[in-house]
């Protein structure tokens, strides 16, 4: 089953998620976007109007990330203007979502990236992925 986003279009399913996970996926116009429910909720609890506005407040949304992430590592060792890039969008039901940095220059966080938390337009927290354990199936 396809899910289509208002104004962004059409995002096809993963195949291999874990149990109880259900995943979506599409890049459009140069942004990455991901949809994840979990049981018990089911792609009927996703709010697929809001997502849509969202991305087309990408470019605005994306910019507010890129301050906190700024305002998070300004003071660490390796940080620059262009320190983070390859945005991805993550969203799941409700108003919470999220733009995961996946590259990031800055030692010790390169590998995963940084994730920029929001909760409809506002920013809620900055989480580096330096300590996230990753499952080698």
């Amino acid at each position: 089953m396809t899910i289509t986003i208002p104004g962004f279009g059409e995002l096809t399913p993963v195949d291999h998620t874990p149990e109880g996970v259900a995943c979506w996926n599409a890049t459009a116009a140069g942004t990455s976007v991901s949809v994840l429910v979990e049981e018990p909720a089911t792609a009927d609890d996703l709010d697929l109007a809001f997502i849509g506005s969202v991305l087309d407040e990408r470019e605005r949304l994306l910019k507010t990330a890129h301050e906190a992430v700024d305002e998070h590592l300004r003071d660490r060792p390796g940080y620059g203007p262009d320190a983070v890039a390859e945005p991805e969008f993550t969203f799941h039901p409700g108003r919470d979502w999220l733009v995961r940095f996946a590259e990031c220059s800055v030692a010790g966080l390169g590998e995963l990236g940084v994730v920029v938390v929001f909760n409809g337009a506002d920013v809620v927290g900055v989480d580096e992925l330096t300590d996230v354990e990753l499952d080698d199936e």
